[in-house]
C-alpha cells in the first residue's frame, strides 16, 4: 500500500512539475518550429503572436520569422514585407528607447545594418519594393493609432 501511495504521489509530482512553466508563447512554439524547418506549422504561430502581442520586440521577432518562412517558400513579396515589418518595429523600439538595456545595442545593429541588408538583397527578387514599403508603412500606422489612440 505504501509503494502505491509512492508512486502515485510521484506521477502527481512530475505531472505538476511538467505542468508548470510548461506553457509557452505563441511566438515560442513558433520559433521551435522554425528551427525544426517546419515553417508550414509555425506560421500560425506567428500570426498569433503578431495578432496578440504585447512586447514590441515580440512583434518584431515573430514578423521576421514569417519573412524568413515566406523566403523558404519563395514568395519574395511576402517576404519582403514581413522583414520590412519587423525593420519598422524594431527601429521604432530602438528610436523611442523602449526596453533599453544593453541589449538596445543588438536592436540597434539589427535595425540599422542587419534587416536593412537582407533587404537590400531581395530588393532584385521582390515585384514592387516600394508600394509595399508604403502598404507596410500604411498598416503599420492603422494598427497603432486602432490600437493605442482610438481607445
Amino acid at each position: 500500500m505504501k509503494k502505491l501511495i509512492f508512486v502515485i504521489a510521484a506521477i502527481m509530482m512530475v505531472a505538476l512539475v511538467a505542468g508548470c512553466g510548461g506553457h509557452k508563447s505563441d511566438l515560442a512554439m513558433g520559433n521551435d518550429l522554425f528551427k525544426e524547418d517546419n515553417c508550414a506549422e509555425a506560421v500560425p504561430y506567428f500570426d498569433a503572436s503578431i495578432e496578440n502581442t504585447k512586447d514590441i520586440m515580440e512583434l518584431a521577432h515573430a514578423y521576421f520569422l514569417k519573412g524568413m518562412c515566406a523566403e523558404k517558400s519563395g514568395d519574395m513579396d511576402l517576404a519582403y514585407e514581413k522583414v520590412y515589418s519587423a525593420k519598422v518595429v524594431a527601429c521604432y523600439a530602438v528610436a523611442n528607447n523602449i526596453q533599453a538595456s544593453l541589449n538596445t545595442y543588438a536592436r540597434s545593429e539589427f535595425c540599422q545594418k542587419i534587416i536593412p541588408d537582407m533587404l537590400k538583397k531581395m530588393e532584385d527578387k521582390v515585384s514592387d519594393p516600394a508600394a509595399i514599403r508604403k502598404l507596410v508603412d500604411e498598416k503599420l500606422h492603422a494598427r497603432y493609432m486602432e490600437k493605442f489612440v482610438s481607445k
